[in-house]
């Protein structure tokens, strides 16, 4: 089941934004294909040599994009200091999709179309402000939990070129609208080649939507030096045993992956609890709409 338009749909390999990201380069497909090969930057442990595949049959060697081995970086460098853990949800979006329905024409009157994401960044946000531990990052050299007071969500974004990470600013202070439009603003930019440096820096906490490619969820990896990442599947309508009854009810996958060094497992329900308290409520955040 599709919400509007999907924004920010996301591959299983998840995205990184800032620090490390690039913002996209000029000259298109045809520039990278034509970068001279560079190793990645090692991470801890040294990888093996790889056989000669060429024993085998035919083979290819590509050089990889300035953006691909960014990602690649990045996710190996997340992958091996964040102990990840993982806490699955459902919630209970009959309400919000209906909301989202009835909205189409007012929302395309404003010059817009609203779509879960938007949803999704508003709910979270207000749900980091109860449960601060997950808006922080970790300072081992120090031994400090460092707690932002500030709300920046990123949002992957999914190119031809691999997936990038911009964010919006101070989502806890914006009304839906202006967060839709913002979405909007940001994902064309970044899919025309024309983010900055600026639109992918200082995310606090990632949301990683693959609603419109399917899925029943996925365990993204951390966004670094982030502390949490909340992806979110495709929301599907299924049997639900209400008051007794057996009806039909729109239920939306959500997984939250967190590092386990800054919240123990009963942190992460009650986080997720939060979220989907706020997404099966939505008049609550129609409030500033």
């Amino acid at each position: 089941m599709r919400f509007g338009r999907q924004v920010a749909p996301a591959q299983r390999g998840q995205a990184v934004a800032e620090p490390g990201a690039a913002a996209p380069t000029r000259g298109g497909a045809a520039a990278e294909r034509a970068q001279v090969a560079k190793p990645l930057a090692p991470i801890g442990a040294e990888a093996p040599p790889l056989p000669r595949f060429e024993q085998w049959g035919p083979v290819q060697r590509q050089p990889l994009s300035h953006l691909r081995r960014t990602i690649a970086e990045r996710m190996a460098l997340s992958a091996t200091l964040i102990p990840h853990v993982t806490h699955f949800d459902r919630a209970d979006v009959t309400e919000l999709d209906a909301i989202i329905r009835r909205s189409v024409e007012p929302a395309r009157e404003r010059g817009l179309v609203l779509t879960l994401t938007s949803f999704l960044l508003k709910a979270a946000a207000l749900a980091l402000k109860e449960h601060p531990q997950f808006n922080a990052s970790l300072d081992g050299a120090a031994g400090e939990l460092i707690l932002k007071r500030y709300y920046h969500l990123g949002v992957a974004v999914a190119t031809e070129r691999g997936l990038i990470v911009p964010v919006i600013r101070d989502v806890d202070r914006k009304p839906l609208v202006q967060l839709q439009r913002e979405l909007a603003t940001l994902a064309q930019r970044v899919r025309e080649g024309k983010a900055t440096l600026d639109d992918l820096r200082g995310g606090t906490f990632t949301i990683t939507n693959i609603g419109a490619l399917g899925g029943t969820g996925a365990i993204p990896i951390i966004n670094y030096p982030e502390a949490a990442i909340l992806g979110v599947a495709r929301a599907r309508e299924e049997p639900v045993v209400l008051e007794g009854r057996i009806v039909p009810r729109t239920l939306l996958p959500i997984s939250l992956t967190f590092d386990h060094r800054v919240a123990d497992g009963a942190d992460g329900a009650r986080f997720a609890a939060a979220i989907v308290r706020r997404l099966e409520r939505p008049e609550q955040l129609l409030l500033d709409w």
